[in-house]
């Protein structure tokens, strides 16, 4: 389990955001349709898991030292580069960056210039230190995030703020597959290079136990999710930070906590985003300081208007960016396939070799 759990922590680090970890992703994706979201958990589960094993499969037979290179086996490279690189720049670092403004302005007491000061200065520092510093940071956190979200939604479950639960007004069912498809090609979008660089070291029995791992947690958190948010009705439903919003009812020193952690999920997201923007970007000079930059003027979007319109728009690229990966990734082992010895002939060729067998006898 030495190489499987950090592997874990990393892949469910990345996926569980500020969107995630402050409610808003679980209200516009699955909760606003109501019990009805819980029966697709399976069907969610099953995509995550194929999908984390292709990644991680990807990773272990081909070192990638940086994004652009991942894509250099697929067609039409320089466009899906490009894609990935805008799509990471605009839509994860700034809905990142501006949740850490709403972070500040509406929940904590403290100048919004400071947040961005230590999030610029703490980027840059993983920007220097690499992969590595980032697996060790998700090491700590992701355990400790993921203990605090649970919590704080078994208490608020059992605690709800009112005794009407939430149910839709409209219920359109058949939504929800594609906003539930949307939710995790978008996620897994902001994270699949990560993903591919965990495939590293890793053989074919570790990439199942960490693709079965990563998906049976992030399932387990969205279903529990789901439910404190169906009970405790549509005014916690519609808040631009539901969680945030019930940590208040725990207390003063839970809900300073839990503000933290969710600052903690924004900069884990954001660390792997920068990290992924950092890597495509196909210039060297001054490139750590160019992604900053980018990500900070970009971060004038706000946060819910970002996860309510945008994050469908990131789904649809990440649909696009697997399926062109699994093909892609498929041609690439034909070769290593038919090499060396073996050798795969229709029967005409297969007779005429045993002919010429007969002959040299």
């Amino acid at each position: 389990m030495k190489k499987v759990l950090p592997a874990v922590f990393l892949i469910v680090g990345t996926l569980i955001g500020a969107g995630f970890a402050s409610g808003r992703e679980i209200s516009v994706f699955f909760a606003r349709f109501g019990v009805y979201s819980l029966f697709f958990l399976p069907i969610l589960f099953i995509l995550f898991y194929y999908v984390f094993k292709l990644l991680l499969s990807i990773g272990k037979d081909r070192e990638f030292d940086n994004i652009y290179k991942l894509h250099a086996f697929t067609k039409n490279s320089v466009f899906m580069n490009a894609l990935i690189c805008l799509a990471f720049i605009i839509f994860t670092s700034a809905m990142l960056s501006a949740g850490v403004e709403l972070l500040s302005s509406n929940f904590v007491s403290v100048p919004s210039a400071v947040f961005y000061i230590v999030i610029l200065l703490l980027s840059f520092l993983v920007l220097k230190f690499g992969f590595k510093g980032l697996v060790k940071i998700n090491a700590v956190l992701v355990p400790l995030l993921i203990c605090t979200i649970i919590t704080l939604c078994v208490f608020a479950t059992f605690n709800p703020v009112t005794d009407a639960v939430f149910v839709p007004e409209s219920t359109k069912v058949y939504e929800l597959p594609i906003s539930m498809l949307l939710y995790a090609m978008g996620n897994i979008l902001l994270s699949y290079y990560i993903i591919v660089k965990s495939g590293s070291g890793l053989d074919e029995k570790r990439i199942r136990r960490v693709s079965l791992i990563s998906s049976l947690i992030i399932c387990i958190v969205i279903f529990i999710s789901i439910v404190c948010l169906i009970k405790n009705g549509s005014a916690i439903m519609e808040a631009d930070m539901p969680f945030v919003a019930l940590s208040y009812r725990m207390g003063e020193v839970f809900n300073i906590f839990f503000i933290f952690m969710v600052l903690m999920a924004v900069l884990t997201t954001l660390f792997s985003g920068l990290f992924t923007s950092y890597e495509a970007l196909p210039f060297k000079k001054h490139k750590k300081l160019f992604t900053l930059f980018l990500v900070f003027a970009m971060s004038l979007v706000g946060f819910k208007q970002i996860v309510n319109y945008i994050y469908p728009i990131i789904g649809i690229i990440g649909i696009v960016v697997i399926i062109r990966l699994a093909f892609s990734y498929r041609s690439f082992l034909k070769p290593s396939f038919n090499s060396g010895n073996y050798e795969v002939h229709t029967p005409g060729k297969q007779t005429e070799n045993e002919r010429c067998r007969h002959n040299k006898v």
